[in-house]
């Protein structure tokens, strides 16, 4: 017993130093909103470092009290409460169904979204507060040590309700941030008046920023900005300072927005484009169909496409009859597009999804960080007990290669709240590892650099009970992760679980009221060596 629980602290202590040689390569109120400081102040570094943080990661969450409409900033050192930010009575319809963070992990996002369509035309729904971390670092030259500040919600917000509101940016939907770069794409509406007939179409914008920016006093000017020609529901990627991939809606004769509102392909373009048409770069419009998810790897960035024969009027009388574009006789694929250095372009891919009889299709996708482990390793929702495990390097246009099905009960079928999410670079003993939170309450690992039979690494069974028939009116779990740990919410139980993803094992747990969505903030990305003095 005694050699085993050396064993595990010695695993610990090293778990933290890969983590700190990782990450070498890797306000004022707002209006009317009312924030609350915990008397735990982390001004400057007074945390007592003597080993502590090896019991766990030692940065914060931000977790959102969907009950008391109000977030909370919770110090996993302390294991306190630092800051409780209430959020304005206004944003409460869809406040909370989505929090995001950047990539270095400093900034947070709450997102506020009300619905595909804004009828009311109400300039204060739609918004994006954005809260400051406080985890920063101070450079000595040779090395940089973390710095634990207060907490600060920031005097301005994204999106219609925020300042952006010329033209109107309506519902924030898909978060792309990675490498200093964020991206927002903001689906559009149709305007009625009181009649409920329409009054204008309001189109998608693909909005995206340098994440230094984000810490002004003022609202940052986008790096990038582009009126997507439809009201489109898809999606946005910052690829560099001056490329970007945005889905692009055609034509209804080419089965656009008169068959669906999800796009049918991309689109690529430079900082300076001003319309979605004339200054497109590479089109890769029509190659998606029904696109809904992307995600990005080192030089490789995939997208769900899901098309199927079912969606052809001419198959199935339930399908959209005013669909005019050619006929649909196969279902699509996942559309993956490679990045050649050498041109500055992109070539496409297409992975078949699996013969299996079945008229599944994929919803969701999330892929590595881009490491030599892990670029261009996606794993993608598939259906009710499947994921799609993709290998991007070893993608034949029009051909299952480089794609196989991972078993996971009750994995996906669309139901919000239960994720998959890319470990990689977070994992101190290995990369490729993804974690997956099932509807029926299981955590799940896999090390999709393992051949196809051996990806399942460890499970955390009942870590939360079965939530598909609660799910979502008593709120839904979500998980976010962190260098070797998964933090998991239980809304029903009042608890934040922290998961040691090496052992599989809970390691602490934080009651918390109500938490459903959170993400982590850390020195994520940060090219200067951190050191934790001890």
């Amino acid at each position: 017993m005694f050699a085993t629980d050396v064993a595990k602290i010695l695993g610990r202590l090293a778990l933290i130093l890969v983590f700190i040689l990782a990450l070498a390569g890797c306000g004022d109120d707002a209006g009317d909103t009312d924030v609350h400081m915990d008397e735990h102040d982390h001004e400057g570094d007074e945390h007592d470092h003597d080993g502590e943080h090896a019991e766990g990661f030692p940065g914060r969450l931000m977790v959102m009290d969907a009950e008391n409409h109000q977030v909370q900033v919770l110090d996993l050192e302390s294991e306190g409460v630092v800051a409780t930010f209430a959020v304005p009575q206004s944003m409460a319809p869809g406040f909370g169904t989505l929090v995001r963070r950047t990539g270095d992990g400093r900034y947070g996002f709450l997102l506020q979204r009300t619905g595909h369509f804004s009828p009311d035309n109400d300039r204060n729904a739609n918004q994006i507060l954005v809260i400051d971390s406080g985890l920063t670092i101070e450079s000595h030259g040779d090395h940089s040590d973390p710095v634990w500040g207060t907490p600060t919600l920031l005097p301005y917000r994204l999106g219609y309700g925020g300042g952006e509101i010329e033209p109107p940016l309506y519902r924030p939907i898909h978060w792309s941030s990675h490498h200093g770069r964020t991206a927002i794409f903001y689906d559009g509406s149709i305007l009625r008046g009181e009649d409920g007939s329409t009054v204008d179409m309001v189109n998608a914008y693909a909005v995206a920023y340098d994440d230094s920016d984000w810490g002004s006093q003022t609202l940052p000017e986008p790096i990038f900005k582009l009126d997507v020609g439809s009201h489109a529901h898809g999606g946005a990627v910052a690829f560099d300072d001056d490329l970007f991939i945005v889905s692009v809606g055609m034509n209804d004769a080419e089965g656009g927005l008169g068959y669906s509102t999800l796009p049918r392909g991309v689109a690529t373009y430079r900082a300076d484009a001003m319309h979605w048409e004339d200054d497109i770069v590479q089109d890769f419009r029509g190659l998606c169909p029904r696109l809904h998810g992307e995600a990005v790897s080192g030089n490789y960035v995939a997208f769900g496409c899901n098309e199927g024969p079912e969606d052809d009027p001419r198959n199935n009388p339930d399908a959209n009859q005013n669909y005019m574009g050619p006929p649909i006789t196969d279902r699509s694929g996942v559309l993956v597009l490679s990045y050649d250095e050498m041109t500055d372009s992109f070539e496409a891919d297409e992975v078949a999804y699996p013969d299996d009889g079945s008229e599944t299709t994929s919803g969701g996708i999330r892929g590595g960080m881009g490491s030599s482990y892990s670029e261009g390793i996606f794993m993608a929702t598939y259906g009710q007990d499947y994921f799609l495990k993709i290998m991007a390097a070893e993608v034949e246009d029009g051909t299952t290669d480089g794609s196989s099905l991972l078993e996971v009960e009750m994995g996906s079928g669309g139901n919000r709240g239960y994720y998959v999410e890319p470990v990689d670079h977070n994992f101190p003993m290995g990369e490729g590892r993804f974690v997956v939170l099932t509807r029926t309450g299981n955590l799940h690992i896999f090390d999709l650099t393992m051949p196809a039979g051996d990806e399942h690494v460890g499970s955390v069974p009942g870590i939360v009970g079965d939530t598909r028939e609660t799910c979502p009116e008593a709120g839904c779990p979500s998980f976010a992760l962190a260098p070797g740990f998964a933090y998991v919410t239980d809304p029903a139980n009042n608890k934040v679980y922290e998961v040691h993803l090496e052992d599989a094992e809970i390691e602490r747990e934080f009651e918390l009221n109500a938490p459903t969505s959170l993400v982590v903030f850390g020195w994520f990305e940060y090219k200067e060596e951190i050191v934790f003095h001890e």
